[in-house]
């Protein structure tokens, strides 16, 4: 082995402290990188492909029937490319012993010939027999249900049916059932669900697919009203017609979001490696200064000296590369599966990319030995004077104003003002260091903060509905009749009825395709009151006087008070007044108006209702679900059949649910974002000892015990924490406001309430104190184990 070889290979494994940080604060990029790029390279195709080869539905009619007849009249409409008939049996499922949860069952012709929407089979029997049910891959954890159990279905007209669970399939376009709280099925054809011979009880609907233009909403639009219209002339109803965003997920927002947070996070951790391998190399040269002078006397050249130097990055980089890449790719394959989860996307046959180890090789070796080069290049063209007259420490201490306003305090303990002044005496090494571990600490608290921000806004809002459950029967029943039942259960302390509608809005340019929720509360009523934005709320002498919530004016911008709004129903468009317009945490437009105008749209008359919002007499979640099974068994003891049980605590949680993948991204990036800070204050803190091993050897000359050397490192270290905590501090604001308002306005169509969490700041701070006292440890261990001579003799 040539003599420089030798020299860089004894250097290395001359510190091995040195040398193993050195390799770590490579591995972090190098695992930065591989767990960022697998990830990406897992996700982003299917989250971007998976609903397009489910074939997704253009417009969904909900017809008077489904038979072969009903279909033939959509398929041959000029434009129609498939259509298919997909009734949609709303039932419910038990789970546990008394509880029921909504289920939306999917009543399929032929699971083998599936041409909209389609699914696949994943586990179990495929296709399912006459009386059995396959379930949507994600129901299976949501409603503690397994293959092979027997589940009962409580169906629109109160029968409750038992079928086996034969599999389960995955949907790709659907939302997890968890995010949902729906249990979403699939049964055969002739399955016992459906009820009576001519469809009651089902929601008879027709897919279609368009021939061309699948993207183009307004043909869709075109192609959708000549179905209809060809519907109508063969004299059937359609009650509805429903127009998804042409070939966009129902949580494609969601999705998008997921994906630009997971690359942004990930180049900005990678970049923060790269700083720090830059801060590690340079801490190298200055540690080998006077080597490189002695060198430069023999007679080595500047190239020579820069390829010992870039052998050993070399060296350190091929290490690195071999430990942080399979660390990387399994983490990187772990996370993505879990996100998978969260999102009901399919991994399974996704190939490894092998384009991912060539960029490993270029952005692990290639790119750390270019970040090199320079700090290489400008030590090895240093003087043999400037070289061999360097002297860490011998700056006598005083020269500086900063120093010297130290000095002038006459409190303050001389190793303390020592101490301050070897933390600051490097400010760019300060500002990196300090930058490395702010930025994490930014998103850290951000994560936290949007956290915060999102659980008041949901809690704020569902503090304004104060009621704890809401019933939905099946018929309208006369309103003294459900006062007797009511009255009888003991859980029951108050209960309204209000009527509701679904109507389509009418924008400027006729019907839209957006339907909105039309709500009716009690005249003067507690039980629901949103906070305005402008103008007022309903009050008990309004006759058609109506308030919307923020969504219907997103819908149709330009719509405030004293304008009107229209609604479509029954074929016919009425128009209200607006009054008023709330705020609430709800992404589907809202309605509400005096409980006649609401009855005017249906065509009901009063004193009867379908719809309860109840208060119990206990509010928590044992309570709530108390009062659930009462009303239960009371309903069916009456004959009277519920097709909904909706708990105000369960929706509660299906909108927090929500944040579960923005928050486990911004805090998995964060931590590492973290991680490479804690790796670059290490670094910072032994390059510091490096440069200070002669100021050591005096110390220790002159009295300074190992425990005083040991706490000016560590005070370093303490110092440099705080420091970034504040620069966090700032730093989250602007961040933490910017994610807020994004995470509301991509899930919930709302700004979330801008809020700064204390107990963020608390968090981090004492994270950020736990962190340096660990990246201390080694390098004061390094001071305090320096002798007198050791130090005073070092070159």
């Amino acid at each position: 082995m040539a003599p420089r070889w030798r020299k860089a290979t004894r250097d290395l494994m001359a510190r091995p402290g040195r040398t193993a940080l050195a390799i770590l604060a490579l591995v972090a990029g190098v695992f930065q990188v591989g767990a960022m790029l697998y990830k990406f390279a897992l996700l982003q195709p299917e989250l971007t492909t998976m609903y397009g080869r489910t074939d997704p539905a253009a417009a969904v009619f909900t017809t008077d029937g489904v038979t072969d007849e009903v279909v033939d009249v959509v398929r041959h409409v000029p434009g129609v490319g498939v259509a298919e008939a997909r009734p949609v049996v709303i039932a419910r499922v038990r789970k546990g012993d008394a509880e029921w949860i909504p289920a939306a069952v999917s009543v399929i012709r032929d699971f083998d010939a599936q041409q909209i929407d389609t699914f696949k089979p994943e586990a179990g029997a495929w296709p399912p027999g006459r009386d059995e049910i396959v379930l949507e891959r994600s129901a299976l954890e949501f409603s503690h249900i397994a293959i092979g159990d027997t589940i009962t279905l409580r169906l629109p007209g109160g029968e409750d049916r038992a079928m086996r669970v034969a599999g389960t399939v995955y949907a790709a376009g659907l939302a997890p059932a968890w995010m949902e709280h729906v249990v979403p099925g699939y049964v055969t054809w002739d399955s016992p669900v459906r009820g009576a011979a001519d469809g009651s009880g089902e929601s008879a609907q027709i897919r279609m697919r368009v021939a061309d233009h699948a993207f183009d909403e307004g043909y869709v639009q075109e192609v959708a009203d000549s179905a209809q219209a060809a519907l109508e002339r063969a004299g059937h109803v359609v009650s509805r017609v429903t127009i998804p965003p042409p070939g966009k997920h129902p949580h494609a927002d969601q999705m998008a979001a997921f994906l630009f947070l997971l690359l942004t996070f990930g180049i900005l951790s990678f970049a923060l490696s790269m700083l720090l391998v830059t801060g590690m190399i340079h801490g190298l040269m200055i540690e080998q200064v006077r080597e490189v002078g002695v060198m430069k006397a023999l007679g080595a050249t500047d190239r020579q000296v820069a390829a010992i130097y870039l052998g050993q990055v070399a060296i350190l980089a091929a290490v690195a590369l071999v430990i942080g890449t399979p660390i990387g790719l399994f983490v990187g394959r772990a996370y993505a599966e879990f996100s998978a989860g969260i999102l009901n996307v399919d991994l399974t046959h996704r190939p490894f990319p092998l384009w991912l180890l060539l960029a490993e090789f270029v952005l692990g070796v290639v790119l750390p030995l270019l970040v090199a080069l320079i700090p290489i290049r400008r030590a090895a063209r240093i003087s043999v004077h400037e070289a061999l007259s360097d002297g860490a420490g011998a700056r006598a201490f005083g020269e500086r104003p900063f120093e010297r306003t130290l000095l002038s305090i006459r409190a303050l303990p001389r190793p303390l003002a020592l101490s301050l002044r070897t933390a600051l005496r490097r400010p760019g090494r300060v500002g990196l260091t300090v930058a490395m571990l702010a930025v994490g600490g930014a998103a850290f608290m951000a994560a936290l903060n949007t956290a915060a921000a999102w659980n008041g806004a949901v809690e704020a809002d569902f503090a304004h509905r104060r009621y704890d459950l809401t019933v939905v029967l099946v018929e309208f029943q006369a309103t003294a009749e459900l006062d007797r039942i009511l009255a009888a259960v003991p859980e029951v302390a108050h209960a309204e009825y209000w009527p509701g509608a679904s109507p389509y809005l009418v924008g400027p340019h006729g019907v839209s395709t957006v339907t909105a929720t039309m709500l009716g509360p009690d005249p003067g009523s507690e039980l629901l009151r949103l906070p305005l934005t402008a103008g007022r709320w309903l009050e008990p002498g309004d006759l058609d006087a109506v308030v919307i919530n923020q969504s219907v004016v997103q819908n149709h911008p330009g719509l405030g008070v004293g304008d009107s709004v229209g609604v479509r129903q029954r074929g016919r468009t009425t128009r209200f007044p607006i009054v008023g317009i709330v705020k609430e945490i709800a992404p589907t437009p809202a309605i509400y108006a005096p409980p006649g105008a609401v009855r005017g749209v249906t065509g009901r008359v009063p004193g009867e209702s379908r719809s309860i919002r109840v208060v119990s007499r206990s509010h928590d979640d044992a309570g709530q679900l108390r009062a659930a099974r009462a009303l239960e068994t009371a309903f069916e003891a009456a004959g009277i059949e519920v097709t909904g049980m909706h708990r105000m605590l369960d929706q509660k949680k299906g909108i927090l649910d929500h944040l579960v993948i923005l928050i486990s991204i911004l805090t998995m990036a964060s931590l590492i974002v973290v991680i490479v800070g804690a790796i670059g204050l290490a670094s910072t803190l032994t390059v510091s000892v490096v440069q200070r091993t002669r100021e050591i050897g005096i110390l220790s000359a002159i009295g300074a015990t190992p425990g005083t050397i040991a706490w000016q490192v560590t005070f370093e270290g303490l110092l440099l924490a705080v420091l970034s905590w504040l620069a966090a501090l700032v730093l989250s604001i602007p961040l933490s406001f910017g994610l807020e308002y994004a995470a509301g306005m991509i899930f919930l169509r709302v700004p979330l309430p801008f809020s700064l969490s204390p107990s963020a700041a608390g968090t981090w701070l004492g994270l950020v104190v736990v962190l340096a006292l660990v990246s201390s440890f080694y390098p004061a261990r390094r001071a305090t184990g320096l002798s007198v001579r050791e130090a005073l003799g070092s070159t």
